[in-house]
């Protein structure tokens, strides 16, 4: 059973499934090559950080790396604290890490 909504004109009502949320003929885009990089980058970020601190499974790397460079760039952001090793990337890779081992003391610390 379809709810039927309020349209804009008193007279002509609307079905639930010819509502969209995003422009008209438009549809959600999944870019894979958008996409997997920052996948790829944070579960390399999480396989480091699971070096250092212990911890396994794929997924978990994954997790954990793409939460570690949140947490890596609010720490950029919010104190200007930086690692430079004068290559951009080890300089990104090296914030992911930092913020997926403070992701992982931080769950066993609340576990």
């Amino acid at each position: 059973m379809t709810r039927a909504r309020k349209s804009a004109k008193p007279d002509r009502i609307v079905p639930d499934d010819k509502i969209e949320i995003l422009p008209p003929g438009t549809k959600l885009a999944l870019n894979w090559r958008r996409l997997l990089p920052p996948v790829a980058f944070g579960t390399g970020a999480g396989f480091i950080a699971s070096l250092v601190v212990g911890g396994g499974g794929f997924l978990r790397h994954a997790v954990v790396g793409l939460l570690g460079m949140l947490v890596g760039q609010g720490i950029v952001r919010v104190t200007g604290w930086r690692a430079s090793t004068g290559y951009r990337f080890l300089d990104s890779m090296a914030m992911a890490v930092i913020g997926a081992i403070l992701v992982v003391l931080l769950a066993r610390f609340i576990a």
